[in-house]
């Protein structure tokens, strides 16, 4: 080999080299699977059908839910799990898993389960259990949540704060805390209904 060659092998050595370094230093990583389920879900924003990757839910908030986790192929639901509603099968199922919160640190990605959120047996009364779920979308620092769910017949946004449940909104800033999850009198916000919180994730 001419010493005129040798600087050129040098130069191709070490563009081949720093070209391996890029290929690996730029390989995609994998999407965080709280983020496909949120992305999901904020993608039937405003629809009244639930249909993720192909395949049609329930047009409810369970359904909704249980569309959003298909999305990363985890379902919310255990076999053999029973229940009077979508919302009761999901509780059930987290709580046989130990996915129940305690607490009311709310994260991204976790379930809001409510009770009596309408009259669901037609009695009059205020007796109805597990009959609405939502996904946590976005913590603010101020611990209020935005949620997503499927109510009045399309998927939306809400909000809850459950460091002030029975407060509509922030009496300085006039921002809402609770959105109402159902009409009439008596305890109608989203912190009012609130029962527990889950964490499928």
């Amino acid at each position: 080999m001419t010493r005129s060659a040798l600087p050129l092998l040098l130069a191709c050595l070490v563009a081949t080299a720093g070209c391996a370094t890029v290929r690996r230093a730029g390989k995609p990583k994998p999407p965080d699977p709280i983020e496909r389920v949120l992305a999901a879900a904020s993608a039937l924003l405003g629809e009244r059908t639930i249909t993720v990757d192909g395949r049609t839910f329930r047009s409810d908030c369970s359904g909704f839910v249980t569309g959003a986790f298909h999305a990363i192929g985890v379902d919310l639901v255990d076999p053999g799990t029973t229940g009077a509603s979508g919302t009761e099968l999901i509780y059930r199922s987290m709580k046989s898993s130990s996915r129940l919160r305690r607490d009311a640190q709310l994260k991204p990605g976790d379930l809001l389960i409510f009770h009596n959120t309408w009259d669901r047996n037609g009695n009059g009364l205020r007796d109805d259990r597990f009959t609405h779920v939502g996904l946590v979308e976005v913590v603010e620092r101020d611990g209020r949540a935005r949620f997503l769910h499927f109510g009045s017949g399309r998927v939306k946004r809400d909000y809850i704060h459950l460091g002030h449940p029975d407060v509509l909104r922030d009496p300085e800033s006039g921002r809402e805390w609770n959105s109402h999850l159902r009409r009439g009198a008596g305890k109608t916000l989203a912190g009012q209904l609130f029962f527990r919180s889950a964490r499928p994730l």
